[in-house]
């Protein structure tokens, strides 16, 4: 074979292999075309197979009205009281002897019928009289000393006499008190007769133990400090109202005990009330804290501590308060409010104006009440009418 026929074999295996790769080529593109129209088709197919909305169950016309949910509301919250204090008191033993064993420490609280310490190993208790014991009381005997006696002895569930004589129903419910925590009892031996030195005098019904001046083991002597307590309660002040909160009597929770708070009080004076907060643990955990800012600040007073508690000043101590009676709230759109101002409003009610008063915005929606015995149980979401609402507008 000839040179230049070579050269002609080799151009034509060369157009060959280039045919056969452009025939490659088109066949892929064939294929890769015939899977995307059988994709499009599988889509089409369940697209027009797939379930209907039956055309009654789709709303053609967005709401207008909707329903009122009504819920009871009483603005509940917390408030922190200032409470002013008094001055702090030292108690004195009124015996003496060895002691045997002490029921109190810095920090804890002793109570008015509970036991102080031990004496000669006998329990000595503490009682809380408005007048303290300063002579001996026998059946008979008539002074504001005996009806401090009668009306401690009353407080802490005995029925002893509502009045200023010493009797021997007196002497039944002293007995009771002490055998309940086997303290010395009154008896034919000793006269039926009491004197200060067969308790422990506290300056109130319950005190906390700030420092005590005792150990076991020790001798200690009528007068002798026996430790000293917290600052008392005189009174509590309340905060300025808030600008969201809800007009109208409120009650306060103080531990377990719940009292009424006038809407005009400023001031809480209530005897019952103070010693609740006295006897309070958020009242207690604050005095000890304030006595801790005041071991490292010394004179340093603000609020929410008083590191002046042991020499007056003020307290910040937080309970809960709610409303005494609480309302009737219906729940509507913001936008179904119009002519806002003031805590009061309208809203259109099947496109009729009625009057509410705005509680409360929550999780958006706006709280009000009607007033008298009118409600609605619907409201439009958006107002159909601009008329000025009054006390007499109805649905």
């Amino acid at each position: 074979m000839t040179q230049g026929s070579k050269v002609v074999a080799k151009t034509r295996a060369s157009r060959k292999e280039r045919r056969a790769a452009r025939n490659g080529v088109a066949i892929s593109i064939v294929i890769l075309l015939a899977l995307v129209m059988l994709a499009i088709g599988v889509s089409a197919g369940f697209l027009l197979t797939r379930s209907t909305i039956p055309p009654s169950l789709v709303s053609s016309v967005e709401a207008s009205t909707v329903k009122v949910a009504a819920t009871q509301f009483d603005d509940s919250r917390s408030i922190a009281l200032t409470v002013s204090l008094g001055e702090s008191s030292v108690v004195a033993s009124p015996i003496t002897g060895t002691v045997t064993g002490i029921a109190v420490g810095a920090g804890s609280s002793i109570a008015s019928g509970q036991v102080v310490f031990n004496v000669d190993a006998t329990p000595v208790m503490a009682l809380h009289t408005d007048v303290p014991l300063y002579r001996e009381l026998k059946s008979g005997m008539r002074g504001s000393d005996a009806a401090g006696l009668n009306a401690a002895l009353r407080r802490l569930g005995y029925n002893a006499p509502d009045s200023d004589l010493m009797t021997w129903d007196t002497i039944t419910a002293y007995n009771a008190l002490a055998q309940s925590v086997g303290a010395r009892q009154l008896s034919r031996e000793n006269g039926w007769d009491i004197d200060p030195s067969w308790f422990v005098w506290l300056p109130a019904d319950s005190v906390t133990v700030k420092q005590t001046s005792i150990a076991v083991g020790r001798q200690v002597a009528a007068g002798q400090d026996l430790f000293t307590t917290a600052a008392i309660p005189l009174k509590a002040t309340l905060p300025a109202a808030a600008a969201d909160l809800v007009a109208g009597e409120r009650v306060i929770t103080i531990g377990d005990q719940t009292f009424d708070v006038p809407a005009d009080a400023t001031e809480l004076t209530d005897a019952a009330m103070l010693a609740a907060i006295n006897n309070s643990v958020a009242f207690r955990m604050a005095s000890l804290g304030s006595d801790s800012a005041g071991s490292m600040a010394a004179g340093n007073t603000s609020a929410g501590s008083a590191a002046g508690a042991s020499a007056g000043g003020t307290l910040n101590v937080s309970y809960d308060w709610k409303l005494k009676q609480p309302l009737t709230a219906l729940s509507v759109p913001p936008s179904a409010v119009y002519d806002a101002a003031a805590g009061s409003g309208c809203v259109s009610v099947d496109a009729k104006p009625v009057q509410v008063s705005i509680i409360a915005s929550q999780l958006g929606k706006t709280m009000v009440s009607v007033g008298g015995d009118q409600t609605f149980d619907h409201v439009d979401v958006t107002p159909q009418t601009n008329e000025h609402c009054t006390a007499q507008g109805g649905a």
